[in-house]
């Protein structure tokens, strides 16, 4: 059963009992929360917004405060049910949306019936050894077995609050209201994603990691390490870091060298795709949790990762946003309601692939 058939009847009926409305409204809210809105400006999606969810409670906007508050109190269920579905969606678009998740993670989302189990073969190398005539004394190998495993999974969880009033009524955006909810949830995934692939690196050994300055004198060090990750994987390997971390290899590159069009994208976008044939990609920075002065990545830290059909990172999200309130007034003398958002995710690392890390210093 779909979960447009659990909501509740009147839920239903505000989509006209039709999963097809209610896809697009999920999309409404995709595109508002990311400014991705076309054919009306955000203002006006924001108030297409604001107004089923005034359905959803039984009211409209000729409704007064007192009444939508009341409204709110009786139907918090039904708008819990929306907004969980909504926070499911804008996850998971989210990751498919970052060249990095996409190509580097494989996500598994259980409410969709994956099951909680990856495979990963065997790491070992076969030796080959040269035949000459009849002789056959060659030491014969066993491939080794492959192995299944798990991903251990925990609640993560973030409380905020509200006055849903203000939303209900459009004062305040309940796009964005979902989008603050989901970008606290891909911080801390972000940062425990780095954390985790930083304590692998410190495994590596001094071929696979690296630190030292990042210049013209050590320009055929990086070019050792991305063949080294290349052979050890028998895939090709792109360059990973921040836009700072980046810019690093960026000045590897002497502009005598560039083309017309490397010019014009260094002159419109401040960077390059590739440095000499190996692929840059960028990875997302942000700020710690209400500290603008530190970064959730560091700005020194390049990976050097293969581009494998098996991705090395796991990410397990058990698709069932669970959403809670306090409004006692006890608690809230403000009127507001305090709302715990819970996600139940875990993350692992698949060690059996080689992959390099460049500390750069001064």
């Amino acid at each position: 059963m779909s979960k447009f058939m659990s909501f509740d009847a009147s839920v239903r009926n505000v989509f006209k009992d039709d999963e097809a409305n209610y896809k697009d409204f999920q999309k409404l809210m995709r595109d508002a929360a990311n400014k991705n809105v076309e054919g009306y400006s955000e203002k006006e999606a924001n108030e297409k917004i604001s107004a089923i969810f005034l359905k959803v409670i039984g009211c409209d906007k000729n409704s007064s405060r007192r009444e939508i508050r009341k409204a709110i109190r009786r139907n918090q269920v039904a708008i819990y049910d929306l907004l969980e579905e909504t926070i499911d969606d804008l996850l998971v678009s989210g990751w498919d949306d970052d060249p990095f998740m996409r190509e580097w993670v494989e996500v598994r989302n259980l409410a969709l019936g994956d099951k909680n189990e990856f495979y990963v073969e065997d790491s070992s190398v076969l030796s080959v050894m040269r035949v000459s005539g009849n002789h056959h004394d060659i030491i014969r190998q066993r491939l080794g077995r492959g192995k299944a495993f798990t991903v251990e999974t925990s609640w993560l969880a973030i409380k905020v609050y509200a006055e849903y009033e203000r939303i209900a009524t459009g004062i305040e955006s309940m796009a964005q209201f979902s989008i603050k909810i989901t970008e606290a949830f891909n911080q801390y995934l972000n940062q425990a994603i780095y954390d985790a692939l930083m304590e692998v690196g410190e495994t590596l050994g001094t071929q696979f990691y690296k630190t030292s300055a990042l210049d013209d004198t050590t320009k055929e060090t990086l070019r050792t390490l991305c063949m080294d990750v290349s052979i050890a994987t028998g895939q090709p390997v792109a360059i990973l870091g921040t836009r700072v971390a980046l810019g690093s290899v960026f000045d590897l590159t002497g502009v005598d060298w560039f083309s017309n069009d490397m010019k014009n994208e260094m002159y419109t976008t401040g960077k390059m795709a590739y440095f000499e044939g190996i692929p840059l990609v960028e990875i997302k920075q942000g700020f710690k949790k209400n500290d603008t002065t530190q970064y959730l990545i560091s700005n020194t830290t390049l990976f050097i990762m293969p581009i494998s059909a098996e991705k090395m990172i796991k990410l397990v999200y058990e698709g069932d946003t669970q959403m809670y309130t306090i409004h006692d007034p006890d608690t809230n003398v403000d009127l507001t309601e305090s709302t715990e958002v819970l996600e139940k995710i875990g993350i692992g690392i698949v060690t059996n692939q080689k992959f390099g890390i460049w500390e750069i210093v001064a």
